[in-house]
């Protein structure tokens, strides 16, 4: 009986054993789900997976729907549901009474949104010294083959807000938005920056990591820094106010302040570059990065203050 219990009480086992466990459940159920919703969504939308390849004029309001329905499906069947499964497994009598799960106040919320409005001056300007940087000489083919990579999921998303209707404007804050961000948050905080803190016996090594997991996963090279920083924010959210549901909010106001910008601009303005040159944007970049540190260390300071809101991970 004892063996039997072991089996299912993830928490007991090394770090290193959690992780693998985790990767398998992911692998395993998350593949075996997006297989089956893959094969209901060509059945229901009659359509299949050239519709990504196909250009704007050629794609009906069916192929749409099914890009949406693929988007979703592949959130819930790869992320969310097998962290469910994981989270469960590492549950313990102490992470029951914890409060990572309460719902934050108010004045937290609005701090969070405060957060996000800062951080996309930060974002910008580390994300077009990114997209300067190149490869080495002998790594110009891989370089070519990220850019063209990185141009489709542009013009993936660019498809996706095509439409200046409400109705889209509203899907998109669903597809794009609150979906990605519950999900992402519950895999790369709730799951791995969980485990990889009692791996390393450090909450801030765990954040880092995590943050440098989150950004390498997105495939995204040029693109890297400012997700990277985004991974900082969102891992010391949760690791400083002991909820996980602040990071999950930061995460959706991250992506949904640039659905309703083109909602209201239109997507013409999706991935056109900054007006203001690097210099301008450096000057005034001091006081978004003060704020931000400022709302952060909040969190910090009334972590140490209630000492309920620490996590024995952390």
């Amino acid at each position: 009986m004892a063996d039997k219990q072991r089996l299912f009480i993830l928490h007991k086992e090394s770090p290193l054993f959690q992780v693998f466990v985790a990767l398998m459940i992911i692998l395993g159920v998350g593949g075996v789900l997006s297989v089956i919703f893959l094969i209901a969504g060509m059945q229901i939308f009659c359509s299949d997976l050239g519709v990504f390849d196909k250009s704007l004029p050629l794609m009906s309001s069916n192929d749409f729907s099914f890009m949406r329905y693929i988007l979703i499906m592949q959130d819930i069947s790869i992320f969310i549901i097998p962290s469910i499964l994981i989270l469960r497994l590492l549950k313990t009598e102490a992470s029951q009474s914890a409060h990572e799960n309460r719902i934050p106040q108010l004045n937290e919320v609005g701090l969070v949104l405060i957060l996000a409005i800062c951080l996309f001056p930060i974002t910008g300007f580390t994300g077009q010294i990114n997209s300067a940087m190149h490869f080495p000489v002998w790594l110009s083919g891989v370089e070519q083959w990220i850019i063209e990579k990185e141009k489709k999921a542009d013009s993936l998303i660019g498809l996706m807000v095509v439409s200046g209707s409400l109705l889209t404007m509203l899907l998109n804050m669903l597809t794009l938005a609150l979906i990605p961000a519950i999900a992402e948050e519950l895999l790369f905080r709730g799951v791995f920056q969980r485990i990889f803190a009692d791996l390393f016996k450090s909450g801030h090594f765990a954040v880092w990591f995590t943050a440098f997991l989150f950004s390498t996963l997105h495939f995204q090279f040029f693109g890297f820094i400012p997700r990277f920083i985004l991974g900082l924010v969102f891992g010391y959210l949760f690791f400083w106010s002991g909820t996980l549901w602040l990071p999950v909010i930061s995460h959706f106001f991250n992506n949904a302040i640039p659905v309703v910008i083109t909602y209201i601009q239109g997507a013409e303005k999706l991935n056109s570059p900054a007006d203001v040159p690097l210099w301008q944007q450096a000057i005034v970049l001091p006081l978004p990065v003060a704020i931000s540190l400022v709302i952060l260390f909040y969190f910090r300071k009334n972590r140490f203050k209630n000492e309920s809101v620490n996590s024995p991970s952390f």
